[in-house]
């Protein structure tokens, strides 16, 4: 995907981002920037770098590209320490992630993992598996989603996001629609649910459930204990002649609130729920399930379930659809979290792991892969909608990211010049030491005349302009478009290093500008242009003086 692109007004913003990032790296052998801390995140923009996670399991890590993991064998993490740092992917996506089994993480404990989306791939698990986690402890996962395959038909405890959940474990906002096969106690979001301070809220399930056993449910297979609210499924169940499925929850012991159900049992439904197949203790509020939809005959299978069925007879078909007001709705938030669509409603954060209009069909630079899967290239558009996108060397093992515009409208007025784009291109590098020189390329989705042009750098910390020596401008054909581009080297804790730090970490907010009186020009316009003519203009009368003077003067006049 291309990542959501932040835009910044200010290029204190620009500074503001790379200063947060300035404390040493660490001594562990970890391929990209970063000391694992907080506040300066190991940086995984490769498959490869995602397994290194399993060599330090205790530090904070982000996503800072989309990763296509195609033919990289990835064996599971925490297969016998649990996990219990940050990963944070910073809406980024994971496509084709094949795992040797269990899921990403076989044990997490105090662990947050939050903001990834994972595109197909599969695992398979023989008891305790999930796309993100097997079995989780006292872990916060939020704004998650899978379309994996998670295979295998014996074992328990599998889930679409986690297989098991202990302590203060939570699923929040988070989704599954890919395809996952097990025996008991296996759900679309979560396998079994073991504490009463564990929860699963504003979710849902889309994907196809394979039960081999009973006591399975769309959202959470075995609920022992906790609490689920605000889900729904409009799945499928293809149950084959498997008895004791819920529509959303296998073995209930526990609270059901603000949900509905609209699951779709293919075969046989006999002695299936539409909402609960087993239910020993579980509490019913504002429940709703889809009576023609779920061809079941009942809420529950065994126990006593209070809930509301609609659609009875194929009567209201659309009850659950475009609609923010029908119960349970009424319980969600739909300014925050839920927004509305033609069909059943969705989770506002999946937008963000859409990607943006790049140009090229998001390969503006022309080398055959997308940029957002690139951590070596990032694309953004300038405030006239032109694309700048940033490409260095896969090989400097450096990567790009805080790729943002600013409207030089709000820096130090550069007199007597103006530019060749209405906005800077800022961004900071990332490498895996100190003081690397890292070649740069910035492609401009326009073809403009260069001939005159220079490259200009703005330090905000010392609120000047220098131009960049060396920097040398060319063109490129991308998709039949010609465009403008400037290539240049930049040394981190160099001159065009704005933090001036050798720390790994390059910030670079640059503009190609050309003279307005023929000469090289700084490219960032008068803070009042309409004094632009006059300053000329004053400065061609003074050189004119200058040189008349000189002419009188060898001349022996007076």
């Amino acid at each position: 995907m291309s990542r959501r692109i932040p835009i910044i007004s200010t290029l204190a913003g620009i500074v503001l981002l790379g200063s947060t990032i300035l404390s040493p790296i660490s001594a562990l052998a970890f391929s990209s920037y970063g000391a694992g801390t907080i506040g300066n995140p190991y940086r995984i923009a490769t498959c490869a770098q995602l397994s290194e996670i399993d060599s330090n399991l205790s530090a904070n890590y982000i996503l800072v590209a989309n990763i296509d993991c195609t033919g990289f064998s990835f064996l599971h993490l925490a297969n016998s320490t649990p996990f219990s740092g940050t990963l944070d992917g910073r809406n980024h996506t994971i496509k084709n992630l094949v795992i040797d089994s269990t899921g990403l993480f076989y044990l997490t404990s105090g662990a947050t993992i939050k903001n990834i989306n994972i595109i197909g791939g599969s695992t398979p698990s023989w008891g305790y598996g999930g796309s993100f986690v097997a079995r989780a402890t006292d872990t916060i996962m939020t704004n998650l989603h899978s379309s994996m395959t998670i295979s295998e038909n014996a074992g328990a405890y599998k889930g679409g996001i986690v297989g098991s959940m202990s302590g203060t474990s939570r699923v929040a906002a988070s989704s599954f629609s890919g395809n996952i096969s097990g025996a008991a106690y296996t759900g679309g979001i979560v396998g079994a649910m073991w504490d009463n301070t564990t929860s699963v809220t504003d979710s849902f399930t889309t994907g196809t459930l394979h039960p081999y056993g009973a006591y399975n449910g769309l959202i959470v297979g075995g609920f022992f204990a906790g609490t689920i609210s605000n889900v729904y499924t409009s799945g499928t169940i293809d149950n084959g002649v498997t008895t004791n499925i819920g529509g959303i929850i296998g073995d209930s012991q526990a609270s059901l609130s603000n949900s509905f159900s609209a699951a779709n049992f293919s075969g046989t439904t006999s002695d299936n729920g539409a909402v609960t197949a087993y239910n020993v203790s579980g509490t019913y509020s504002n429940v709703y399930y889809d009576k023609y939809i779920t061809n079941t005959a009942g809420m529950c299978v065994t126990g006593t379930c209070t809930g509301t069925a609609v659609n009875v007879g194929n009567t209201t078909p659309t009850y659950f659809m475009n609609n923010s007001t029908n119960g349970p709705f009424n319980a969600w938030d739909f300014n925050n979290i839920w927004q509305t669509t033609s069909g059943y409603p969705t989770l506002r954060n999946l937008a963000d792991f859409t990607d943006a209009a790049v140009p090229n069909s998001g390969d503006a630079n022309g080398d055959g892969t997308q940029d957002a899967y690139q951590g070596n290239v990032a694309s953004l558009p300038n405030g006239q909608y032109v694309w700048s996108t940033i490409e260095i060397p896969f090989s400097s093992g450096c990567s790009v990211d805080h790729a943002t515009w600013t409207d030089p409208s709000y820096l130090k007025a550069d007199l007597g010049f103006s530019s060749l784009l209405s906005t800077m291109t800022g961004f900071s590098l990332y490498c895996p030491a100190p003081g690397a020189t890292v070649p740069v390329t910035i492609i401009y989705d326009k073809q403009y005349d260069t001939s005159k042009a220079v490259l200009r750098h703005f330090n905000s910390t010392t609120n000047t302009f220098s131009t960049i020596l060396g920097a040398t401008f060319g063109t490129r054909t991308v998709g039949g478009v010609v465009k403008s581009t400037v290539s240049y080297n930049i040394t981190d804790g160099g001159s065009y290093d704005t933090d001036g730090l050798s720390n790994g970490v390059i910030v670079d907010p640059v503009i190609p500008a050309v003279s307005s009186i023929g000469a090289p020009n700084t490219g960032v316009r008068l803070e009042n242009p309409l004094l632009a003519p006059v300053l000329t203009a004053f400065g061609l009368s003074v050189l004119a003086f200058y040189v008349r003077k000189r002419r009188i003067t060898r001349s022996g006049k007076k």
